[in-house]
């Protein structure tokens, strides 16, 4: 991934998704990694993220939440995407979230490549343009990330 853009491909996001709850949601976008081959086991990979979130949850506020894991499972680093039809409380904190970021890290990524991945999520979803075109995305080709 480069340093300053956010390429997130299409198949690898989920619109109007039903899931409701941090679990589920998760679930989605592992499955949906998995199906476009980017992870070899999604029960290590959710495993993985899960061991994160207990740590320190990621949601981080303005209806935005970014798990994250790191594992020898994942065969190509990449950000998955879910927006959700309704918002849930995200496990961990009493935050409302709909807009959640999956990040997939393959275990041994040069140096710190993951940390400036996420990082540069995370100012992306500091943009007041770049939230705006979030929320007021109504399908998948409003959205925008490169």
């Amino acid at each position: 991934m480069e340093d300053e853009q956010i390429i997130i491909d299409k198949q690898n996001i989920i619109f109007n998704s039903d899931a409701n709850s941090t679990a589920e949601v998760i679930r989605e976008l592992a499955d949906t990694l998995f199906e476009c081959g980017h992870i070899t086991d999604i029960e290590k990979f959710m495993d993985s993220v899960f061991e994160r979130e207990r740590e320190i949850p990621t949601s981080i506020g303005n209806g935005i939440a970014i798990p994250h894991g790191k594992s020898d499972v994942v065969l190509t680093s990449k950000i998955s995407l879910a927006v959700l039809k309704k918002p849930i409380v995200w496990d961990g904190s009493d935050d409302e979230v709909k807009y959640i970021f999956l990040l997939a890290i393959k275990d041994g990524d040069q140096g710190d490549n993951h940390l400036r991945t996420l990082a540069n999520l995370a100012s992306r979803l500091m943009d007041d343009e770049f939230v705006e075109m979030l929320k007021g995305a109504t399908n998948i080709n409003e959205l925008s990330f490169q």
